[in-house]
């Protein structure tokens, strides 16, 4: 699958287009506009010499800030083309946003184009299932359940009506894998931790489930420990889709298991970890934040947006042959997820994942480095486990955070999810300036 000169030239000419947007007509960035060294220049240093924009940014300039010069919003709004969303999550994390629906199809249906699969059976008018939190998306219910028609949105059926699990009434995952089956989606999109869940509840109840063509996970990190369990139950194949509300289809994994950058809605710049030089290159191999620029979104022009979340750079070119943009060989987690060593190395929520998915008995943890030298790890033993998980859990994160860090470790009977519904399974919770720079690499053992 050759990039020809055309295809890279069209890719160029949109990050272009997506500077003057932002910078020549949106009032956001008029501060911006100083550091751009100008159309001389090349296309990645005009975008390397400016600076990351924050959810921060976009609290202070929102709405009519965020919206090029010479669009009438009020009346977008009265007419429906576009409305107000606000993301779930924590308090430093919750963000309004405008959404743009036209724009978020489009991006969904060019993510489709990167993976084999997807390509094959997402037509658009394709049956689809939807497993997440109703805090995140679908019709919600506080107390009795939904009848599935009221569950139903066009081609789409919100299998789950409750925000939290804890709110799931008996007879829940039953109910949903029933659907499933009659439904017979094209699609399953899922929260990793909610299907975990259910294809724990299929094998509990001995109960058959049938292949979906495809499962893609989006809303939260894909855990090993989630994609033992789904893969053991599901047989189907399983891609990550990986977004934001804000930024929308930014990568997706391939069949091959590398994440492509979507190339037709944003462009993606890695900017290296805090501590280093923001306009470096990352090299192949290295770790970086995942900043996004959308293409074509002439609401909500977002430049150099910091998602919030760690990618890994591929090394080596994929087998799938597709070139164009970015290639991740992993997402690594949150930027509120990612520890440090001992010796200073970055420890990622994936190389702490790894870790612990070798942890025989092992379904569901939470990390907490609180201090630069101490972590905290609570997990949740599968069914029929003896006492020794805890021992075993921190002897795998001792070797991975190595010395001058002491972990603690201990078994509790379950894990909750964050006020967002959504399970946050690392966490650092101190900043990262109270520890030298640190240098792009895997953690000792990692």
């Amino acid at each position: 699958m050759n990039i020809g000169p055309a295809a890279i030239g069209l890719y160029e000419e949109r990050s272009r287009q997506a500077l003057s947007l932002a910078l020549d007509q949106t009032p956001l960035y008029a501060s911006w506009r100083g550091r751009d060294p100008g159309e001389g220049h090349e296309i990645n240093a005009r975008y390397r010499a400016l600076p990351l924009l924050t959810k921060d940014d976009l609290r202070a300039h929102f709405p009519y800030g965020c919206v090029p010069i010479g669009r009438n919003l009020d009346a977008a709004l009265a007419r429906g083309e576009v409305s107000f969303v606000r993301t779930s999550g924590t308090t430093d994390e919750a963000l309004t946003n405008l959404w743009n629906q036209g724009w978020w199809d489009a991006s969904e249906r060019a993510s489709w184009t990167l993976n084999a699969v997807a390509a094959r059976v997402a037509t658009g008018t394709h049956p689809e299932a939807i497993l997440a939190s109703a805090l995140s998306v679908g019709p919600r219910s506080e107390g009795p359940p939904i009848a599935r028609p009221g569950r139903m949105l066009g081609r789409f059926l919100f299998l789950n009506e409750y925000g939290r699990t804890e709110e799931w009434p008996a007879g829940h995952e039953r109910r949903m894998l029933a659907e499933l089956a009659d439904y017979r989606p094209s699609v399953l999109e899922a929260n990793p931790s909610l299907l975990a869940r259910l294809a724990r509840a299929a094998e509990r109840l001995g109960l058959e489930v049938p292949p979906v063509p495809l499962i893609t996970l989006t809303y939260e990190f894909p855990s090993e420990l989630h994609l033992r369990v789904i893969r053991r139950v599901f047989r189907s194949p399983i891609a990550s889709s990986y977004g934001s509300t804000e930024a929308g289809y930014v990568f997706m994994e391939c069949e091959h298991g590398r994440l492509h950058q979507n190339t037709e809605s944003c462009r993606v710049d890695l900017v290296p970890l805090p501590g280093g030089d923001e306009s470096a290159v990352v090299p192949p191999g290295g770790l970086g934040r995942i900043v996004a620029t959308t293409f074509g979104n002439a609401w909500f022009p977002l430049l150099r947006f910091e998602v919030g979340d760690v990618g890994r750079m591929a090394v080596n070119p994929c087998p799938c042959g597709r070139t164009l943009g970015l290639t991740l060989s992993s997402l690594e987690g949150r930027l509120k997820s990612l520890c440090v060593a001992g010796n200073g190395i970055p420890v990622t929520h994936g190389a702490i994942d790894r870790a612990l998915a070798g942890v025989d008995g092992l379904e569901a943890y939470r990390v907490d480095q609180d201090a630069p030298n101490r972590v905290h790890c609570a997990v949740v033993a599968a069914p029929d486990q003896g006492q020794a998980l805890a021992r075993e859990a921190s002897a795998a994160l001792s070797k991975l955070f190595g010395l001058g860090v002491s972990i603690e470790a201990v078994e509790v009977p379950e894990l909750l999810a964050e006020p967002s519904s959504k399970f946050l399974l690392a966490l650092r919770s101190f900043p990262l300036d109270r520890v030298a720079p640190l240098r792009t690499g895997e953690a000792p053992h990692g």
